[in-house]
């Protein structure tokens, strides 16, 4: 009941009583009449409304601070026209307030279409929808919440800062010739071979490559190889401090994508993982695309212990090995040394969750665990609040690759 249908109620609750006690009859029918219409409405609001919505996001994916169009199309399948409705989207908080539509009268089978914006400081994959309309009685005394089925999502990706490209990391990451173990899935025999080429030298045909595939093969001299890199990110709750864009898990997030995506620039094989993944094995990336909507999902986890990160490096090191990017938080000295001992090739980004707390000391575990991975070989700098991601890359990753 809207306030004037409980006005309408109190009225005639009022002047049937009154025409009762006075034996006025038609001042009785009067006060019936007034509580008839609050339970007419009841019933006009309350009829079923056959509304089918269709939501399409433009772009689906967005850069942090980006902006994308949403397109609501509302369609009558009933038999009956609508009235003209009031309708509120349900959006995520990240991605502001609640736009209004007016979703005018339809008649059968007609549809309508609005469009909103929406923008978003905040990455993640953000909910829109569903459309909730409010259906009143042509007299205004009744109203109803009708919640039209159909979401969408909004992938806010996290930001992508340049950073200074990796020289002088060999194929397999430490200065070893590697080949993946992925190369020689069909044998010894098919590690150099190719498809012909117009212009290649007749006498480099495999004749035993073309008989199996029936296409002309040759043979390569050299067989290029892919460097290897894993990118780790310490996503424990307790390795961070600090709030939205200020704190250390976004920087750190940010540090990620920015990794990640340089690495598969310069043509790395890329293996991302966190410290929360339960298994030890982490396969490649199939694309950036890939990497960031995963980093747009990820969020503070619950689990303390570090165990994951030094079971991905070992598998990773068991499997070739190679370039090693770790943001993380302080470790104890077993586990530090345990990540030093992993890898001859590493760069340690260790955040000082003690600088990003209120009131926090500037020196803390993380100096601890940047000296022990130093002393491991990795080139490790500490992250402090304030702190320039591009510069901070730029003083661990120089010299990379060169002689120790």
């Amino acid at each position: 009941m809207t306030v004037r249908g409980r006005l309408f109620l109190g009225a005639g609750a009022l002047v049937t009583f009154a025409g009762l006690v006075l034996g006025l009859q038609d001042l009785t029918k009067v006060g019936a009449l007034l509580l008839l219409l609050p339970a007419l409405a009841l019933v006009l609001a309350r009829r079923d409304l056959d509304l089918e919505v269709q939501r399409s996001v433009t772009p689906a994916r967005i850069a942090t601070d980006g902006h994308a169009d949403v397109t609501v199309q509302v369609s009558n399948a009933g038999r009956l026209p609508t009235p003209l409705l009031r309708g509120e989207e349900g959006l995520a908080y990240a991605l502001g307030d609640r736009p209004h539509l007016l979703v005018p009268r339809l008649d059968t089978q007609e549809s309508r279409r609005m469009t909103y914006r929406v923008r978003s400081h905040v990455r993640g994959h953000h909910r829109i929808g569903p459309l909730a309309v409010r259906v009143n009685d042509p007299f205004g005394l009744a109203t109803r919440s009708v919640d039209l089925p159909g979401e969408a999502t909004l992938v806010v990706l996290p930001r992508v800062l340049p950073l200074t490209p990796v020289r002088g990391v060999a194929a397999g990451g430490g200065g070893e010739t590697s080949t993946s173990p992925r190369v020689a899935l069909h044998g010894e025999d098919d590690v150099g071979v190719r498809e012909y080429r117009i212009g290649d030298d007749l006498r480099r045909i495999h004749w035993r490559s073309t008989a199996r595939t029936g296409q002309t093969m040759v043979r390569q001299d050299e067989q290029p190889t892919r460097r290897r890199a894993l990118v780790l990110l310490d996503d424990r709750a307790s390795a961070h401090a600090g709030t939205g864009d200020g704190g250390s898990f976004e920087w750190s997030v940010t540090a990620v994508a920015s990794v990640v995506t340089l690495l598969l620039g310069e043509r790395f094989e890329v293996h991302l993982s966190l410290a929360s993944d339960e298994t030890g094995v982490v396969l490649p990336l199939e694309s950036l695309d890939h990497a960031l909507d995963r980093l747009a999902a990820v969020q503070p986890s619950p689990t303390t212990s570090p165990r994951g990160l030094v079971e991905v490096l070992q598998d990773f090191t068991q499997h070739g090995g190679g370039l090693v990017v770790a943001v993380l938080g302080g470790l104890d000295e077993e586990v530090a040394a345990m990540c030093a001992a992993s890898s001859r090739t590493g760069i340690a980004l260790v955040i000082d969750r003690g600088g990003f707390s209120a009131g926090g000391d500037a020196a803390g575990p993380a100096d601890a665990t940047a000296q022990q991975l130093a002393s491991g070989g990795w080139r490790a700098e500490v992250v402090r609040p304030g702190a320039a991601l591009a510069e901070t890359w730029a003083r661990a990753s120089v010299g990379m690759g060169a002689t120790r």
